[in-house]
């Protein structure tokens, strides 16, 4: 018999570990932020964390995907996706971790972390494998980061705000590729920025696409075709595949029952969460699960470790 699953939990950046710096940033090392840098446990972070791995080995899951750890590489990780780390061999870099208001005083919303590495609520968590000519940059910004972190007298916030402004434009030029486009800055795509934002805020309890148009004080045509033209992607579309990663989140690593999943993300009830699931994942929320209890990665959730008083 198997031990009962603790609840999924969720590190905050008030942890004491963390919030010990400027009002919501921290930079370190893995060891600086044990345990929680490279936590075997799966959990969730209620911040941004942005990684540099420089060496070590191991495995990354981030929201079901295993990603071996190739140094030098970029992990990106937002707010309420879960991961944990297999660590072969202890796991060298850097760990940043911000909440998205940090930048919004100095530089407004078009520095979003959802905007400036082109990402939106699903494609967030991808690991980044940067070549020798991309890594030495990337890590310079990083070590100017810590630098200033740590500046005898106290960081200034304006200089640690323009460093990781200018990491993340990097980054999101990395993404780009020497074939990518950019972004244009327009009325369009601050709408679509502001939709994806609301899904990862509002969701289960807003579910129509009507409901997020009225929200932002447009039409439900409008929306769908800004976003439509912005992502690739139809309003509905994103919503039901956010609801889809979620509900694998639920099933894999918490005791929840397939009633009680259901009821977590507002569906009127079992049966259709049951359909629409079956509709999005290609099987049923019960098969799912028990296809993901063989698979060594996505393990069940373990108790964190707990550290004494100092």
């Amino acid at each position: 018999m198997q031990p009962a699953r603790v609840p999924l939990p969720t590190h905050r950046f008030d942890d004491p570990l963390i919030a010990d710096g400027p009002p919501g940033f921290a930079i370190g090392s893995f060891a600086d932020l044990a345990p929680w840098s490279d936590a075997p446990y799966p959990h969730r972070h209620d911040f941004y964390e942005l990684v540099c791995v420089t060496g070590g080995a191991g495995t990354h899951v981030i929201d079901f995907v295993p990603y071996r750890v190739a140094p030098v590489a970029l992990y990106f990780i937002a707010p309420g996706q879960v991961q944990f780390w297999e660590r072969e061999a202890p796991l060298e870099g850097h760990v940043v971790v911000f909440v998205e208001e940090f930048l919004v005083p100095q530089y407004g919303d078009r520095v979003s972390p959802r905007r400036s590495l082109a990402l939106d609520p699903l494609g967030t968590g991808h690991a980044l494998h940067l070549a020798a000519g991309q890594a030495a940059p990337i890590t310079a910004l990083i070590t100017a980061l810590d630098r200033e972190y740590r500046r005898p007298g106290g960081a200034d916030v304006s200089v640690l705000q323009a460093y990781l402004h200018v990491l993340l434009v990097e980054m999101r030029r990395l993404r780009r590729g020497p074939g990518g486009y950019a972004v244009e800055e327009d009325r369009g795509t601050a709408l679509a920025r502001r939709y994806l934002r609301l899904v990862g805020e509002r969701l289960p309890h807003e579910q129509t696409v009507r409901g997020y148009a009225s929200r932002i004080g447009v039409t439900p045509k409008h929306l769908a075709d800004v976003v439509k033209r912005t992502t690739g992607k139809r309003p509905a579309e994103i919503i039901r595949a956010v609801l889809t990663v979620e509900a694998k989140r639920l099933l894999t690593h918490t005791d929840l029952t397939v009633a009680q999943v259901s009821e977590r993300l507002a569906f009127d009830n079992p049966s259709y969460f049951g359909r629409f699931f079956k509709r999005e994942a290609g099987m049923s929320p019960g098969e799912f699960r028990r296809r993901a209890a063989g698979v060594d990665l996505l393990r069940p959730v373990a108790p964190p470790p707990t550290t004494s008083a100092p």
